[in-house]
């Protein structure tokens, strides 16, 4: 099967809400969407039916993204798929280090509305050989929270440890730039952000298969 996210604020073909959330997927063409109604669950639709193997495969997909999600329920309320608990904490957003360097100004404005108490900022995170706590996604989120005042993040640890190897070089190269804390990153507008970070990992990304 075929699974594209859907990473844009903007598509008709599915909920706004599930768009903030980045709960919208292709599966073959097909759409797909989860929308996170708790800490822990997701509602599942999508544009055919589906069996629990399908269910597996795109939900795995969702959840290398939204890892603490573990339960999956039909529009009706009945549980699809569980999976085991993940556990969540707390921390302060100031004690995150990012794995990013700047973010994207629409995004931002995109998902300030959802974005209440730390309950509403679940990030994966790894620790670094120092012992320090790394963002490795949701700099949007974290960003946007702290500019309205919130302090704090719900976290979940980053199960997968290739990834977390891999997360090393951005943490190294936006410490090099003097980025240490969520408040350190710079916002762009979407065409400078595309440029200035989609562009450095583009090629970081041909450096690493032998491109140019």
């Amino acid at each position: 099967m075929e699974i594209e996210r859907i990473d844009g604020y903007k598509d008709p073909r599915f909920p706004q809400e599930v768009l903030n959330q980045h709960g919208a997927f292709l599966a073959d063409g097909v759409p797909w969407a989860f929308r996170i109604v708790s800490g822990q669950g997701a509602v599942v639709t999508a544009a055919q039916p589906f069996d629990g193997d399908a269910l597996a495969e795109v939900a795995g997909q969702f959840r290398f993204y939204a890892g603490h999600i573990t339960d999956f329920f039909d529009g009706d309320g009945t549980l699809l798929l569980s999976l085991p608990p993940v556990e969540q904490w707390e921390v302060d957003i100031d004690s995150l280090q990012p794995s990013q360097f700047s973010v994207d100004k629409d995004k931002c404005a995109a998902v300030d509305g959802f974005l209440h108490t730390a309950a509403d900022v679940v990030i994966p995170i790894a620790e670094l050989p120092d012992g320090t706590l790394c963002s490795m996604d949701g700099h949007t989120r974290l960003y946007t929270a702290w500019q309205k005042g919130i302090r704090a993040a719900t976290v979940f640890r980053c199960s997968d440890g290739e990834m977390a190897a891999a997360i090393l070089p951005f943490v190294d190269e936006a410490r090099r730039r003097g980025i240490f804390h969520v408040r350190d990153m710079a916002l762009y507008p979407h065409e400078e952000q595309e440029e200035k970070w989609t562009g450095w990992c583009d090629a970081y990304f041909a450096a690493q298969d032998g491109g140019p």
